[in-house]
């Protein structure tokens, strides 16, 4: 097959199906909708902090998802759980998990898991459901985990694995809290936020098992020398590159709050000295999110997948497409109100991603409340060749445009294609290691820029590819809102929109046309 040929299939065939996947992808967006609605008769705040899976080792089964919240009723409180076999789309409640051997209640802090493998006499797809099991007078917290074997339709008691005293958060009853599993090194793990050591407000620590019911001693995950400082909330993710993040909010933190820190190790029993707090998560632009994290890693956005951070503090996500590198975390608006310990969960093509709340800390009635997020399918992503300096790539350095051989670092010039902002029949371009941020002009510069949201920005992010101005079997881009002006590079450092026509010199036209990879 001849170059220009080749060329010809991907500016037409394969833009073709692009355009097809992108529309896909648009369709699988849902949301804002509602799973349970607190009644008015029972106490406050009706539902907080919702869990949720995607069956993965079981079978035909593989895909449905499941999910739990806390639930406040008068009464006995259990886990309500719920099942969705259309991706999310729409939930119904199979069944509970009920407190079988305290008889206080399943009352905080759910927590859903499926094993990968076996562990013990637990095979691969057993679900695990751990919890805060706590009395109607608050007076103890005892961590609890069940298990099912028919898909989340019945649970029986597996062990406990801490006990701590009151439910008070006010570091004078050492209670245990906010538990989070995970398997690695062939090992059960939980995570958990502890008040039972005098030396500090509270820790965070983890337990093992290779049975399920027995465990580990307790081993510091997060212990800051200052005995004021309180760390709770642990969540981890494993990362693309065999790495692992642990995000957590820091009670007392200089940087707000409460703010959002974390940490990244290849082993996800030892995040390094437990004095040590990580990182603060900050933002390009800032910003730094406080309050109840949690943590997900989604293989299909591109080369190193994306880490997707909710908090209560906003309803954005926060994005890093670089490993976890503390100068590329970015952020995006979804449709999820706010809420205490929003849940993310990855959907089956690995660049959605599900995001449920349960409504704030207080005294109302909420709802849990869910929709997803598109956060880039890998499929959409290219590179943009000069027609006239072959070798020569469209990338974005220190947030301008320009083009340049052999770019370095590779992701600096992949783009995600993407329906354009303002128009859906133009494009828009996605910086890959900057998720959310897209090339744009401004006063005719072209700049990878953080989409505000805003009608300019839309316009100006825009732009409507045409046969190449140089070369019919390229493409040339053409400005949404300036529409006699293209896209070409200006003497290789930098890149921008200019008029252009038929009439227009033979370099300025080669300047405007690019081959897509």
């Amino acid at each position: 097959m001849g170059m220009n040929v080749k060329r010809v299939w991907i500016k037409t065939i394969g833009l073709a199906l692009l355009a097809c996947m992108m529309l896909m992808g648009e369709a699988s967006a849902f949301g804002p909708s509602t799973m349970y609605t607190s009644p008015s008769t029972d106490p406050g705040p009706g539902t907080l902090y919702p869990r949720a899976i995607r069956l993965q080792y079981n079978g035909t089964s593989n895909g449905t998802m499941l999910s739990t919240f806390e639930h406040y009723v008068n009464g006995t409180p259990t886990f309500p759980i719920y099942r969705s076999t259309d991706g999310g789309v729409s939930w119904t409640q199979i069944s509970q998990v009920s407190d079988t051997v305290n008889g206080w209640g399943m009352r905080y802090q759910p927590f859903l898991y499926e094993l990968p493998q076996a562990i013990g006499s637990m095979p691969a797809g057993t679900l695990l459901c751990a919890g805060n099991s706590i009395p109607s007078d608050l007076s103890q917290t005892k961590l609890d985990l069940y298990k099912s074997t028919d898909k989340g339709l019945t649970w029986t008691f597996v062990s406990s694995i801490a006990t701590g005293g009151k439910a008070d958060p006010n570091g004078s009853y050492d209670p245990v809290w906010e538990p989070f599993l995970l398997v690695a090194n062939n090992k059960l793990i939980m995570y958990y936020s502890d008040e039972r050591d005098a030396s500090h407000n509270q820790k965070l620590v983890h337990v093992t098992s290779t049975n399920g019911t027995t465990w580990s001693s307790a081993v510091e995950d997060i212990a800051l020398a200052d005995s004021t400082k309180r760390p709770g909330m642990s969540t981890v993710a494993k990362l693309g590159n065999g790495n692992y993040i642990l995000t957590y909010e820091y009670g007392g933190s200089p940087n707000g709050n409460f703010a959002v820190y974390y940490k990244i190790s290849s082993n996800p029993e030892n995040f390094g000295a437990a004095t040590d707090p990580g990182t603060v998560l900050k933002t390009r632009d800032g910003v730094i999110p406080s309050s109840s994290p949690y943590v997900v890693w989604l293989s299909g956005t591109g080369p190193n997948g994306t880490i997707a951070v909710s908090s209560n503090s906003s309803t954005d996500l926060y994005l890093n497409s670089e490993n976890g590198a503390s100068d590329t975390w970015t952020r995006v608006s979804t449709v999820v109100p706010q809420g205490y310990s929003r849940a993310l969960l990855p959907m089956a093509d690995n660049h959605n991603v599900l995001i449920l709340t349960g409504g704030p800390l207080g005294s109302g009635h909420n709802s849990v409340r869910y929709g997803s997020k598109e956060l880039g399918d890998a499929a959409q992503i290219h590179q943009l060749e000069s027609s006239r300096y072959a070798g020569y790539y469209m990338r974005h350095y220190n947030f301008l445009a320009r083009i340049d051989t052999n770019p370095s670092p590779i992701n600096d010039s992949k783009f995600r294609m993407v329906p354009g902002l303002a128009d859906s029949g133009g494009v828009s371009f996605e910086s890959i290691n900057f998720p959310g941020y897209y090339l744009r002009h401004y006063n005719y510069v072209l700049q990878v820029s953080r989409n505000d949201g805003t009608t300019t920005f839309n316009q100006d992010a825009t732009f409507y590819q045409t046969a190449g101005l140089a070369n019919s079997a390229q493409v040339s881009f053409r400005s949404y809102n300036f529409p006699t002006y293209y896209i070409r590079q200006l003497s290789y450092t930098s890149m921008r929109i200019d008029p252009l026509s038929a009439s227009s010199s033979t370099t300025d036209k080669q300047d405007a046309t690019f081959i897509i990879h």
